[in-house]
């Protein structure tokens, strides 16, 4: 089988770019594909690079540029694949919605090649808090996020990283052929030394809805409790928000014991939790998972988050235990925080069962739930071929 991805992809890291560099990984390691060559986009020179005979990823196109879709569609053509995998997010086309609307709109170009196609749509945006966003298009954000929703759903498969958003279509849009994939774990779980020093750890892209402002708030209040308390902030800047991360640092310069660390290469991500005691998700609006927190389990660290819809569904859907404060609560995540600083063994507690836990949704696990996501659009194509699920990915009690 030949496969080809379309997603954001390393070295520029985001999210939904991470995830697509870890599961691309697994499906490769797999074996069974005859070639996987991921179509990513890049901010600088258009470039091939060749990590096996077997795998390859052609930086082919720019965000935010209108070749975009004509690049994506020619590597499809050229390449005829037997499978396309779109990794979609409602920005990873480039900062402006006319990039994002193009890039949607490929989906139907690559499915009119009569190519099986599937989808994973990281971020359902019209359940979203569109206002707290900050989505562009005004009174028309609505109807643009709904018609993202639809353009997302021409694919074959629809791969939902929450079982929340596939019960969703289940009542809303039926017809539409959906499967639930958690993110689940990028590597193989670790239980990480924990730190002697405390130190709280922020990690994801910088955005207004991020809640940075109401943890920066937190931290100035725990200070005189802990002099010692670190703050580590990392990631780079969403691109519908240039200049926010830099504004804020600014503001807050003086403040004793913030490390700003901007785009953290994936090579470094394990010692960034490592450094950290607490890792914080103080959210005030979310279009979707969250892949921080299944990472904080995987690598044995404790976990604060708000108490937004989502958060509370992916600890649920995940079997996760996490630390909750109201949204927006200045006071509540100060508390949060102080409950697991002052308690090595409440959060060890917390530690050991989402380390459990996270044994379920292994690389591997994720990698034989696509390779059936993937099973599924052949099937709907009529096309016999299937792809073998390797032995010692099917779980022991279905085996």
């Amino acid at each position: 089988m030949k496969l080809i991805i379309v997603s954001p992809f390393p070295p520029n890291i985001t999210g939904i770019g991470q995830y697509g560099f870890h599961v691309s990984r697994s499906l490769a390691q797999s074996a069974q594909f005859q070639e996987i060559t991921v179509i990513a986009g890049a901010k600088t020179a258009l470039r091939r690079e060749v990590i096996s005979s077997s795998f390859t990823i052609e930086f082919s196109w720019h965000p935010d540029q209108p070749g975009a879709v004509r690049a994506i569609l020619s590597e499809v053509r050229r390449r005829k694949p037997d499978l396309v995998w779109v990794n979609l997010g409602a920005s990873v086309f480039g900062r402006s919605p006319l990039a994002n609307l193009m890039g949607f709109i490929s989906l139907g170009l690559i499915k009119s090649t009569g190519t099986p196609t599937i989808v994973t749509l990281h971020e359902l945006v019209e359940l979203a808090d569109l206002k707290t966003l900050n989505a562009p298009g005004g009174a028309l954000a609505r109807s643009g996020a709904r018609l993202l929703t639809r353009l997302a759903t021409q694919a074959d498969v629809v791969c939902l990283t929450m079982r929340r958003y596939v019960d969703w279509f289940a009542a809303h849009r039926p017809e539409v052929s959906c499967v639930h994939i958690p993110i689940g774990a990028y590597r193989a779980p670790e239980l990480l030394p924990e730190p002697s020093t405390p130190d709280l750890l922020f990690f994801t892209t910088l955005a207004p809805y991020k809640g940075l402002e109401v943890l920066l708030a937190a931290y100035r209040s725990l200070l005189p409790r802990y002099p010692g308390l670190g703050l580590t902030i990392a990631g780079i800047e969403h691109p519908r928000f240039p200049g926010y991360g830099e504004a804020i640092r600014q503001a807050t310069t003086g403040l004793p014991g913030v490390r700003w660390l901007g785009q953290v290469p994936e090579e470094q991500v394990r010692a960034l939790f490592s450094r950290a005691q607490v890792v914080v998700l103080p959210y005030v609006a979310s279009t979707g998972s969250s892949s921080v927190m299944y990472q904080s389990a995987m690598w044995g660290r404790a976990l604060v988050a708000s108490d937004l819809l989502e958060m509370q569904a992916i600890a649920r859907e995940s079997s996760l235990e996490v630390t909750f404060f109201r949204n927006r609560d200045v006071e509540g995540l100060a508390a949060a925080i102080r409950c697991l600083l002052d308690s090595p063994a409440r959060r060890k507690a917390q530690v050991v069962h989402n380390y459990t836990a996270i044994q379920a949704i292994r690389p591997e696990e994720t990698a034989r739930l696509y390779i059936q996501a993937f099973n599924r659009a052949l099937l709907a194509h009529d096309i016999p071929d299937r792809i073998p699920i390797p032995l010692e990915m099917i779980p022991a009690e279905t085996g």
